[in-house]
């Protein structure tokens, strides 16, 4: 105790002091009322005298109404979308069904139209044996376009004839030698008081400031008769765009073949049909890709569609026709077709079931009597023929029994007027040489009818100048080898 009370106070300085007395006092919290605190806040209660607490403010009635008032209109809004998408969806579904619907009623009306058409062939063909196939099978179609073709379907307008990409699945020569074509091809309208007809054709010569251009004689055609149209107006548009004025300098209704001259002081660009036959013998391996080509009154209308040939001829009375796959609208009639290594082998036509066009050597030999007799001298033989290599296999095994010849040749599959009084030639006969000179189908058969035509009148010409062509006929008398006999009918040339 002694030590305790004689023990000196601690010394505290004067301004430690001051300082401690001069700090304010902190108001002390009692224990419980932080620990009651803590566990609200991990609760998730905030207590409403802490400045913090954001949430549990006091908000006036029209803060709130509005609040909830902008809530309801964003529900409001996502739910009118919601429904829209909804209503596009089955509306979509709808299109697509009907689109589906139409197209089936319309391959069941195309399906019942064909199987029409193919009863009402089987009936015609049916009661005329000399018209059609010998084997009795008249409904087969022989030589059916390449496959992958789908149905045959011409273009209606111009604007789908040809694409910008129609050659681009071939080599850039195939495109080289169509723009170089191009150059020489114009479009054509003849027309007296209205438009009569529109179509393409190819300049194939120039000579003393005249062009002449190869077409169709639909430019000129009536269209009620095949005569021609009494003074039509032609307007010739190059491919420059530049408009001419043509004029009719001969026609032929058979061939369907027109020469339209057209004067010009400026050199035109020019291309010559093809002579060569080699191109139509089917029994040689050789591709047969082709391109057709028109214009339209435009510049730099070019138009072009790429295709195959077809070994079969034209459903049309000229048997010299043959048919392509290239689908041309009306504005490709008269304009050339092409092979692959340029050269012009055809004239195209229009027709809804295929298009036909005209053999190139036919064409030269139709513009030669044109320059040299102002028309064409044709035979009027009588027969119906069609290339052997069309018929079915089962007349070919008939007929030829006692071998295949080196050349097809044609077989007679109707025989009419004039060349029934002035032939033995049967139907079913197949004619493979005219005078010694084979031949493999009915276009070089015609060939040789004009050849042979154009060099009877030349023969009467010489021995009488001054006999007029075009007023009289004449007789010649050909040495046909069929696969029966030798016969030496006479038939009329006009």
């Amino acid at each position: 105790m002694a030590d305790t009370e004689d023990r000196e106070p601690t010394f505290v300085p004067q301004s430690l002091s001051n300082a401690v007395d001069a700090s304010p006092k902190r108001r002390e919290m009692p224990v419980e009322s932080t620990i009651q605190s803590s566990e609200d806040y991990l609760c998730g209660q905030v207590p409403n005298n802490t400045r913090y607490n954001l949430r549990g403010r006091d908000v006036d009635l029209a803060t709130q109404l509005r609040r909830e008032e902008h809530k309801m209109d964003r529900e409001k809004c996502f739910e009118t979308k919601r429904l829209r998408k909804e209503q596009k969806m089955r509306e979509d579904r709808e299109c697509v069904d009907k689109a589906l619907r139409a197209r089936a009623v319309l391959d069941a009306q195309y399906k019942a139209w064909k199987e029409e058409q193919r009863k009402l062939r089987l009936s015609k063909q049916g009661g005329d044996n000399n018209d059609g196939d010998f084997s009795g099978n008249k409904g087969e179609i022989i030589n059916k376009p390449p496959e992958g073709s789908g149905d045959w379907l011409p273009y209606e307008s111009d604007d789908e004839f040809g694409t910008e990409f129609e050659l681009k699945h071939t080599s850039w020569e195939v495109e080289k030698f169509t723009l170089e074509l191009a150059r020489c091809m114009v479009g054509l309208e003849s027309f007296t008081d209205t438009k009569i007809f529109s179509c393409s054709g190819t300049i194939v010569e120039y000579v003393d400031d005249t062009g002449y251009v190869v077409t169709s004689a639909s430019l000129v055609r009536c269209p009620d008769r095949d005569e021609q149209i009494d003074k039509p107006k032609i307007n010739v548009w190059l491919a420059s765009g530049q408009k001419l004025e043509g004029f009719v300098s001969n026609v032929d209704f058979y061939y369907n073949i027109c020469v339209i001259k057209v004067p010009c002081t400026v050199h035109l660009p020019s291309k010559s049909f093809c002579p060569n036959t080699g191109f139509f013998n089917f029994y040689e391996n050789h591709t047969r890709d082709v391109v057709a080509l028109g214009r339209s009154c435009e510049p730099c209308s070019l138009k072009v569609a790429s295709g195959k040939l077809i070994p079969r001829r034209s459903r049309f009375d000229c048997e010299e026709l043959l048919v392509s796959s290239c689908k041309i609208s009306k504005r490709g009639v008269g304009g050339p077709l092409m092979d692959f290594d340029g050269n012009v082998i055809g004239m195209n036509f229009y027709d809804k079931k295929e298009t036909p066009f005209l053999p190139s050597f036919i064409v030269l030999k139709c513009l030669q009597h044109f320059d040299i007799f102002g028309k064409v001298i044709r035979p009027l033989h009588g027969l119906r023929v069609k290339t052997l290599y069309e018929a079915n296999l089962s007349l070919l095994e008939k007929k030829l029994q006692s071998g295949i010849p080196e050349r097809c040749g044609v077989i007679v599959v109707k025989v009419q007027e004039p060349s029934a009084e002035l032939s033995e030639i049967k139907v079913g006969d197949i004619i493979t040489h005219v005078d010694g000179v084979p031949f493999s189908n009915a276009a070089e058969l015609g060939g040789i009818l004009l050849d042979m035509c154009g060099k009877l009148w030349l023969d009467r010409q010489k021995m009488n100048p001054s006999d007029v062509f075009n007023q009289t006929a004449a007789l010649m008398s050909l040495k046909v080898a069929t696969s029966q006999a030798n016969y030496c009918p006479a038939i009329r040339t006009w």
